[in-house]
């Protein structure tokens, strides 16, 4: 295999060279690296391949992954997510390639079921550039491996990404690149680009504040010293009129989501998403002891707009672009159903440059929210308008 070669960096680069990306609505290892050779035949072997697989009838990822391997000529990186987005649509089968250039090689770190996390040494250009980052959605130290990377990273890039996996199939390896796949792990790699951020969730205030006073890990045990299930069942059954049982729990907490409080921001959503032990209520992402936490709920009209919000953000504050990714939650289109399409459209038309939208549906979303510290987000739409030169190629098989 041809190893990556840097492309020259010109100092105080703001935009990419050209991007491009397929779907690949074939979810067989041959469809994508069919995908895969095309694109570096159109753009060079210069830059780095996201590969975005969904789950339904996804292929064996260590197959894909020797595949890719013996026939790309650019390192890669990737996960299998609930779905892809392409412009307006969600893809629940097949996936996405896209190309872009590479400030480094991706990296990998594991250990995310551990609590002390070794970030490796980032090699090529950070300042001014964007890190991807695809986590194991469902390992148990997300919350230390984003801190780990911050004091690696800093504010020097921009950030950007989100959880792979499934909450149907549960724990299993779903991020990888050439090294392999990967469980309890994640990948972060670099474009030499600063992208710019939106991220905006639009969930309203039902019940708080409330203490979380027994946490442990993703896990609250107890709000305000009682069992934290039934602190929630009674507080989310008096408003939705449902009563809400361990077998049936995400159907109903779907829509009712923590939120832990931020000073001056929007609240940061935390998904419950199981019963745990002892009514214990397993989230999506850490929960501190003592954190001020509300109960939310979801009106759709208010997600709609501020998905749409999120993009806008995005763009105001940056340079054209021709790339817009997208990281939104697996837990709204599952809110949402079938007015989730009105969410793809809403970001599609708040952005209005023209750009190429694609990302994919998460468990849970990573951004730095503009300029402030990394974060892990839960029912969270986060979009990066990425700067690039005007050349963007498109298509599918």
């Amino acid at each position: 295999m041809r190893r990556w070669r840097p492309r020259g960096i010109v100092p105080g680069l703001s935009r990419l060279p050209a991007t491009g990306h397929e779907r690949v609505p074939d979810p067989t290892v041959d469809g994508f690296v069919r995908a895969a050779t095309r694109l570096v035949a159109r753009l060079g072997a210069g830059g780095q391949l996201l590969v975005l697989v969904a789950e339904d009838d996804a292929p064996d990822l260590t197959a894909l992954v020797a595949a890719l391997a013996a026939q790309a000529t650019v390192p890669f990186f990737g996960g299998v997510f609930p779905a892809v987005i392409e412009g307006t649509r969600q893809h629940a089968r097949g996936g996405l390639v896209v190309w872009l250039p590479a400030s480094g090689a991706p990296r990998v770190v594991s250990g995310l079921d551990r609590d002390t996390i070794q970030i490796p040494a980032m090699a090529g250009r950070q300042g001014g550039a964007t890190a991807l980052v695809l986590v194991d959605g469902l390992a148990r130290s997300l919350a230390s491996f984003l801190e780990a990377l911050y004091d690696r990273l800093g504010n020097t890039v921009a950030y950007w990404g989100g959880g792979a996996g499934s909450l149907r199939s549960g724990p299993r390896p779903c991020v990888f690149t050439e090294a392999g796949v990967f469980q309890d792990a994640a990948i972060v790699a670099l474009v030499p680009a600063a992208a710019s951020l939106g991220v905006r969730h639009g969930w309203t205030k039902l019940v708080g504040p409330l203490v979380a006073t027994r946490t442990s890990g993703n896990e609250i045990q107890e709000l305000n010293w009682e069992r934290a299930l039934d602190v929630y069942r009674a507080a989310v059954a008096a408003d939705c009129g449902r009563e809400i049982t361990e077998e049936g729990f995400f159907e109903v907490a779907k829509g009712y989501p923590f939120g832990l409080q931020k000073q001056g921001a929007e609240d940061v959503v935390r998904d419950p998403i199981a019963v745990g032990p002892a009514g214990s209520l397993r989230c999506v992402g850490d929960v501190p002891e003592n954190a001020v936490l509300s109960i939310l709920k979801g009106v759709p009209e208010q997600l709609v707009a501020a998905a749409g919000a999120a993009a806008a953000a995005a763009r105001a504050v940056g340079a054209p672009s021709r790339l817009s990714l997208v990281a939104d939650c697996v837990s709204r289109a599952i809110f949402l159903e079938d007015r989730f399409a009105e969410e793809l459209e809403a970001m599609d038309a708040a952005r209005g440059d023209g750009a190429s939208q694609i990302g994919m549906l998460t468990l849970g979303e990573i951004s730095s929210q503009g300029n402030g510290y990394l974060e892990l987000f839960n029912k969270t739409a986060v979009v990066a308008s990425v700067p690039t030169d005007e050349h963007v190629v498109t298509g599918s098989e």
